[in-house]
């Protein structure tokens, strides 16, 4: 029914042959598959294998006087075919404008920006790299030519490349204020009172660089007085502060402090160490001199404690120790014991002559100071496992209370673990901005086993902040301090029976 022969290769179409079929609208019985099995035949293309790998950026330093070397190291991942050649670019700013290129990865800067070493492999029968025009032509351009790049010719440029940051050197501040020392509380005579502090000698004063030193009244370090020695008078009670500063008279114009407005914290914030770009240096901390009536004068204090060095508790205890720093004062009639408490609430458990003393568990212990006058403060009333230490400063006239005595409540902390407890270490490394304003950044090390919390408290004691939980390791936090009033606080950080303190200084 259906002769083949009508078919003339060339010129019959499919479409014929079916218009002559029932299917397709004629008379004869016969089925064509029409749509069949398509087949697309292209012309083959050799792939571009070539690949500029990656590179590794080595380690250079600062830009100085001369040129600065920055160099590269290629991974081992490129690859180039026959004939092919490698070349490395060099590149300036994000918009990789080609400054140099050579054999080697390695180049010569002579000033501070942002640069780039990229790989390119490329067939210098395709590519003709004379058409790059230095400080004109960019890693893009270059890049649009290439397949990878939308372009036609087979190379590879690696564009991401070798990134680097060249900075001009800084030298150095070197000034350094050092530390005073001076007693901490004075009585004010009726002519006015005059309060010294004493340098450490640990100060660096540069060369061409003075000294002078600052008093300042107030939590908020307002300053009311400068000289070229660490003395002042004084003529109304108060809290007053000694500070040493070490400056460039070239750099820092003291005529700039407004006595009763300018504060030792304006001044700080100028300072490179402040946060500002002046390189000098100012002891913010000082020597701090209550300045009190003297009817209300307690010359009694306790000083403060050295830890002496402590192993775990066995199964028989351990004895814990503190040296004194030789910083009390123990007026004629006074006596003086050590008190040794338990755990954050500073219950008392045991007190001597000596301080030194036996504890068989594990724990939180602090050793404290007590200067007190027996014929004023009767040790009667302390009920050992039931009176703390704040109860005991409570009554005395540094607790608020009307006793002359001195009890130093941080005294000398010790974390005692059973032998076999690896509790790890607790550290708050560093705090900054030196002072706070609205952020305290943390770095801190935690190796505690135990959960572990950090907290702001205030001078008497207050926690200020929620509690943040610690992770393990290194951390760095920031602490959201803006809400508090300017002043002096404690960054507490406690595992377990384990504290650590850190303290920083806010400002408005």
């Amino acid at each position: 029914t259906l002769d083949l022969s009508i078919v003339e290769p060339g010129v019959t179409t499919g479409f014929d042959v079916n218009g002559l079929l029932i299917q397709g609208g004629g008379t004869i019985c016969a089925s064509l598959d029409v749509a069949g099995a398509p087949v697309n035949v292209v012309t083959c293309e050799v792939p571009c294998t070539a690949s500029a790998g990656t590179l590794g950026v080595n380690k250079h330093v600062c830009l100085g006087d001369g040129p600065l070397t920055i160099s590269a190291t290629p991974n081992g991942d490129a690859v180039v075919p026959a004939g092919y050649s490698t070349v490395y670019v060099l590149t300036q700013g994000p918009g990789l404008v080609i400054v140099n290129a050579g054999a080697s990865p390695s180049f010569d800067v002579t000033e501070a920006g942002n640069y780039t070493i990229h790989t390119l492999v490329y067939d210098p029968a395709t590519l003709d790299l004379s058409i790059v025009e230095v400080g004109v032509t960019t890693g893009f351009d270059v890049n649009s030519l290439l397949i990878q790049g939308g372009g036609s010719i087979c190379a590879s440029l690696d564009v991401a490349g070798a990134a680097f940051t060249v900075e001009a050197c800084e030298e150095p501040c070197v000034a350094d204020a050092g530390t005073l020392s001076g007693l901490n509380k004075v009585c004010l005579e009726s002519v006015g009172t005059t309060i010294t502090a004493t340098p450490n000698g640990d100060a660096f004063v540069p060369a061409g660089y003075s000294t002078v030193y600052v008093l300042t009244q107030g939590e908020g370090l307002v300053i009311v007085g400068a000289g070229a020695e660490p003395s002042f008078t004084v003529t109304e009670a108060g809290n007053y502060t000694i500070h040493t500063l070490v400056y460039d008279p070239a750099t820092l114009d003291l005529g700039i402090v407004e006595p009763g407005v300018t504060t030792g914290f304006d001044v700080n914030s100028l300072l490179i160490q402040g946060g500002g770009t002046i390189c000098a240096s100012l002891d913010v901390a000082g020597a701090p001199v209550a300045v009190l009536e003297c009817g209300s004068f307690c010359e009694a204090d306790a000083g403060t404690l050295g830890v002496n060095k402590f192993g775990c508790l066995g199964k028989g205890g351990i004895t814990i120790s503190a040296t004194p720093n030789g910083d009390a004062n123990v007026p004629a009639g006074f006596s003086t014991v050590y008190v040794l408490t338990q755990g954050e609430g500073l219950l008392i458990v045991n007190a001597g002559a000596s301080p030194s003393f036996e504890v068989t568990e594990a724990g939180l212990y602090t050793i404290h100071t007590l200067v007190y006058d027996p014929a004023t403060l009767d040790l009667g009333i302390v009920e050992v496992g039931v009176t703390t230490g704040f109860d005991v400063n409570g009554l005395l006239i540094q607790g608020g209370g009307t006793i002359c005595a001195s009890l130093d409540v941080a005294g000398a902390q010790f974390n005692v673990t059973a032998c076999g407890d690896n509790g790890g270490e607790l550290t708050v490394l560093n705090a900054w901005p030196v002072p706070a304003i609205e952020q305290l950044n943390v770095e801190l090390v935690n190796e505690r086993a135990a959960r572990t919390e950090m907290a702001v408290y205030d001078m008497q004691g207050n926690q200020r902040t929620a509690p943040v939980a610690v992770g393990k390791g290194m951390e760095r936090m920031v602490l959201d301090v803006k809400a508090l009033p300017a002043g002096h606080y404690i960054i507490r950080m406690v595992s377990g029976d384990h504290v650590t303190t850190h303290r920083f200084t806010k400002v408005d």
